[in-house]
Order: structure tokens, then C-alpha cells, then sequence
């Protein structure tokens, strides 16, 4: 390495450092507070009280029963179709019986 080059690749280096620390340490400082603010909010969010809870799940058990209801209603549908459809290819004649 040529000697004058040493000193050239100092002053690069610590003039790098140094624009570095003037330009990244305010963003890390405004990123630090950005998290801080999030964490604050999440922290202060309202949580669910017992009588919403209860009401929620009274709500959940009242659609389940209902999903429930329809399923039983569309399987007896879909057995009286069956039903009606299997009856309705007995009573034809095959088509060589003639």
C-alpha cells in the first residue's frame, strides 16, 4: 500500500462515520419513538369487559344453533330429493323391456 494512501483512506472512513452518526442517529431516534408510541397505544387500548364477552358469546351459541337447524333441514331436503329421484328412475321402464 502506498504510504500516501493511508491517510486518504482515514479521512474517508472517519468522514463516513461521522455522516453516518448525524444522519442515521436521528432516524433511529424517530423510529425509537414511533415504537414507543405503538407500544403506548396497544397498551391503552380498551379490553373487552365480562358483559361484552358474555353477549359475544351468547351471540356465537345462538348462529351455532341456527347453523345447525339449517344443516338438519338441507340434509332432510336432501334425502327427500334422493328419495323422490330414486322412486321416480324405478317406476320408468328400462328402455329394452318393451
Amino acid at each position: 500500500m502506498p504510504p500516501d494512501l493511508a491517510p486518504l483512506m482515514m479521512g474517508v472512513t472517519v468522514t463516513l462515520a461521522l455522516a453516518a452518526v448525524l444522519i442515521l442517529r436521528p432516524l433511529a431516534k424517530h423510529f425509537g419513538k414511533v415504537i414507543e408510541m405503538r407500544a403506548q397505544e396497544r397498551h391503552e387500548r380498551p379490553q373487552v369487559s365480562g358483559e361484552d364477552l358474555a353477549r359475544l358469546t351468547d351471540a356465537v351459541s345462538r348462529l351455532t344453533d341456527r347453523i345447525e337447524t339449517l344443516e338438519d333441514r338441507q340434509d332432510f331436503a336432501e334425502r327427500l330429493l334422493d328419495a323422490r329421484r330414486s322412486s321416480s328412475r324405478a317406476s320408468l321402464p328400462e328402455p329394452g323391456d318393451t
